[in-house]
C-alpha cells in the first residue's frame, strides 16, 4: 500500500475557511475569514457547500457559482492564504518524511494485528493545515488529513486508522462494531506496539478514540485480547463473530 501526499490549494483554503468557528490555523485567520463572510454571505455559503441555505434561493446558482469562483481566485492571492498554504506544504513535507521512515514498519505491524494482507493500491492523502484537526477517508481511494501531533506517532497511527476504513469501505452493516474494532486494532494496539508503551483508551493523559464507541469497545475488549492470541482467526472473522453475538 502506497500513500501519495498532496496539497491542493483550493481544498486547503476551503477546509480552513469552513472551520473558523471550531479551529483557527493561526492567529488572524478568523478576522480574515469573518470579513469575507460579512461582505459576501451568499458566496461564502455557496463555497461552504450549503446549497440549500435560504439565502441562495433568491439568486441563480450559475451566477453565484461564477461569482464565487472569481472571489475564490482572488482570495487565494491574499497574504493570509499564502501563509496557510506555506504552512500546509511544510507540514506535508514533514508528514511525507515521517511516513517514509515509519510507514512500512507500521503497515507490517498492522498486518500482524489484523492477520490479513493489506491490498496493493495507491491512496491519495490530501493535506490540510495541521491545526484544523481534519482526518477521514472520503472514499476507497482518498484520505484527507491535517492534525497536530498530539502524542508520539499520532499521524502514523491515524493514517493507518483511515486505511482500515478503506479496507472495510464496502461493509455497510455493523458500522459501529467495525469502527470500534478499528479503534481497538489501530488507535490502541498498534499505538502501543509502535510506541513500546502505553495502555488502552488513553495516551499521555489524553483520551484515545471516540467516546460514543467506548461502551462497545469495553464489551469487546475481553474477546479482543483472546483474538490477539488466536492465530486461526483474522480481523474480518472477529468482526463477523462479534456482530452475530450482539444481535
Amino acid at each position: 500500500m502506497k500513500l501519495k501526499f498532496l496539497v491542493e490549494e483550493k481544498y486547503v483554503f476551503l477546509s480552513a475557511f469552513n472551520q473558523i468557528q471550531q479551529n483557527e490555523p493561526f492567529q488572524g485567520w478568523s478576522s480574515f475569514t469573518l470579513d469575507k463572510w460579512d461582505k459576501y454571505p451568499q458566496e461564502c455559503y455557496f463555497l461552504a457547500g450549503f446549497a440549500e441555505w435560504p439565502l441562495l434561493s433568491r439568486i441563480s446558482l450559475k451566477t453565484l457559482a461564477i461569482k464565487s469562483e472569481k472571489l475564490l481566485k482572488d482570495w487565494l492571492k491574499a497574504p493570509e492564504v499564502k501563509k496557510l498554504i506555506e504552512e500546509t506544504i511544510k507540514y506535508r513535507d514533514w508528514l511525507e518524511e515521517e511516513w517514509e521512515k515509519k510507514g512500512t514498519k507500521s503497515l507490517l505491524e498492522l498486518e500482524n494485528i489484523i492477520k490479513m494482507p493489506l491490498p496493493e493500491q495507491e491512496i491519495s492523502v490530501y493535506i490540510t493545515h495541521p491545526n484544523l484537526r481534519n482526518g477521514m477517508a472520503l472514499n476507497s481511494k482518498i484520505i484527507v488529513w491535517g492534525h497536530s501531533e498530539d502524542w508520539l506517532n499520532y499521524s502514523i497511527v491515524y493514517l493507518c486508522h483511515e486505511i482500515m476504513h478503506i479496507l472495510f469501505w464496502n461493509e455497510k452493516s455493523n458500522r459501529d462494531i467495525v469502527h470500534a474494532v478499528i479503534e481497538l486494532a489501530v488507535d490502541n494496539e498498534l499505538r502501543i506496539r509502535l510506541n513500546k508503551k502505553g495502555q488502552y483508551f488513553q495516551e499521555d493523559g489524553l483520551r484515545v478514540g471516540h467516546q460514543k464507541l467506548r461502551k462497545i469497545e469495553r464489551e469487546l475488549l475481553p474477546f479482543w485480547k483472546k483474538y490477539l492470541n488466536n492465530p486461526n482467526i483474522n480481523l474480518k472473522d472477529f468482526i463477523q463473530e462479534r456482530s452475530k453475538r450482539r444481535k
